[in-house]
């Protein structure tokens, strides 16, 4: 299967004044974003279809950021992932490869460590 030529990212919060920014800053920046604003629909998106990169909060109602990560690993393993919250994660606790940036973050801190985890640049 070829590669998109668009990286598919999606976002996970409860916030939804987050989601709204994030999915409209990283869709003008050219990426393909999808939201979710609780755990069990991000599990239902990444059951519709691959995403490149999943960037989530850490604390949300009936499933943490890190569960979250888990169960979209167990459909797509090795799938990169970026918690961004104003809670701290335990580094014990973070999966294999997450990176984290604490809220608020800069878009451009955003746009800056995204390339890094997919692989693949918007030119």
């Amino acid at each position: 299967m070829p590669i998109p030529a668009t990286p598919r990212i999606l976002v996970v919060d409860d916030e939804e004044a987050i989601l709204y920014v994030f999915e409209r800053y990283l869709s003008v920046a050219g990426y393909d974003v999808s939201v979710a604003d609780n755990g069990f629909d991000a599990i239902s998106a990444g059951e519709a279809g691959p995403f490149d990169l999943l960037i989530t909060d850490f604390r949300m109602p009936g499933m943490n950021g890190i569960e979250v990560i888990h169960a979209l690993r167990r459909l797509r393993p090795g799938l990169p992932a970026l918690i961004i919250s104003g809670n701290p994660v335990e580094a014990g606790a973070m999966p294999d490869g997450v990176r984290f940036l604490s809220k608020p973050v800069s878009m451009a801190a955003l746009l800056g460590i995204i390339p890094s985890l997919t692989g693949r640049r918007i030119d």
